[in-house]
């Protein structure tokens, strides 16, 4: 079977490293673009050495749509996107919220116009246990499951849950916007990952977590 290429954002990241490496080694073809704020290129090389392979890659910043339109542009075959690009650190957003909701909401909304534009219908959100918030503020919601109200209580968890309901708006109105044209609407998909902290190196040790400040 012939698979497509994916657009990973925030690819030079600890999660966005991994999950390239995962990719290409599932036989995909990746397209990695990132701004390296708390990452390096580095990354590329440790890919390549373990996996034979090396995605493509851009530096660029999520929020600068026609940077990004150019990615889709010089690779037409990208069918997906896995969205991990974000500013991520709790305490930070605390202190400067505007920024967090600038790339973390602006940039998603950038990407998903960018992606509209050029007819790529698929999306994996990089989103956070952190929308849900305490809890414990519920009965029985400890060990948390998905159908746990969300309540963030933080700016961090805010942006995400934000653009959980961007990404769902936007997908709902591409299905519905598709039937009324008499089509399915069908290729429109996105999935809403949310968890807690991942932690570990790749068996070799040759990839692990490698934050440029105080992680």
């Amino acid at each position: 079977m012939t698979v497509g290429s994916v657009l990973v954002t925030g690819g030079t990241g600890y999660i966005g490293s991994f999950t390239a490496l995962a990719l290409l080694e599932a036989d995909y073809k990746v397209v990695i673009v990132d701004n390296l704020y708390n990452s390096s290129k580095e990354c590329l090389n440790r890919i390549e050495l373990i996996s034979g392979k090396r995605p493509e890659y851009y530096t660029l910043d999520i929020t600068d749509e026609a940077a990004l339109d150019k990615v889709f542009d010089d690779h037409p075959d990208i069918d997906g996107v896995i969205h991990f690009a974000a500013l991520k650190a709790v305490g930070e957003s605390a202190e400067i919220p505007l920024e967090y909701y600038r790339v973390n909401v602006y940039g998603t909304i950038c990407l998903l116009r960018s992606m509209t534009r050029h007819s790529v219908t698929n999306i994996v959100f990089s989103s956070s246990a952190t929308v849900y918030g305490d809890a414990t503020r519920f009965e029985n919601m400890i060990p948390i499951p998905e159908h746990c109200p969300i309540g963030p209580t933080n700016p961090y968890g805010r942006t995400k849950a934000t653009n959980e309901l961007i990404i769902t708006d936007h997908i709902e109105a591409q299905r519905n916007n598709a039937k009324k044209e008499g089509k399915s609407g069908d290729q429109w998909n996105a999935a809403l990952l949310r968890y807690f902290n991942p932690a570990g190196s790749h068996p070799s040790g040759i990839m692990g977590e490698d934050p440029q400040g105080v992680p």
